[in-house]
């Protein structure tokens, strides 16, 4: 077993453009990611009413088309980021797709009417600037010769 990194386990330089552009489809696995999210969450609050005794399993919101449509976008959005991780290193893909953590709370308070509280505010805005920050890091790197 040999501790030198094989060619295999390298991600493959990225390739394509447009959407086979892996930071194109980050940023699609980004945007499916939280609207998988946000339709889970309608689906959840949709459902239909069971038992007390199986209700807190959450299975009724499968009954719900949202709850589907969000399956269905998580689903995508899986198949986009093993895309992405296919051609970028997992410490660049992984630093970037945290800006979910911005879209998916941003989504629920415009889409959904839900109240983010200051501190939360805070807390977004510190995500958004560790993901510009390792945006800016990945597009110097490339750069790069």
């Amino acid at each position: 077993m040999s501790t030198a990194t094989d060619a295999s386990d390298r991600p493959a330089p990225p390739s394509g453009r447009g959407f086979r552009d892996p930071y194109v489809q980050l940023g699609c696995g980004a945007l499916l990611v939280t609207a998988s999210e946000l339709l889970l969450k309608k689906g959840a609050m949709s459902g239909s009413p069971l038992p007390a005794n199986v209700a807190w399993l959450g299975v009724g919101a499968l009954s719900s088309g949202w709850t589907w449509l969000g399956i269905v976008t998580y689903v995508l959005s899986f198949a986009s980021w093993l895309y992405v991780l296919r051609h970028l290193p997992l410490n660049v893909a992984f630093g970037l797709i945290n800006i979910v953590h911005v879209l998916v709370p941003l989504g629920a308070w415009g889409l959904l009417g839900e109240t983010i509280p200051v501190r939360r505010w805070i807390g977004i805005a510190c995500v958004l600037c560790g993901t510009v920050l390792v945006a800016r890091a990945a597009a110097r790197a490339e750069g790069e010769p």
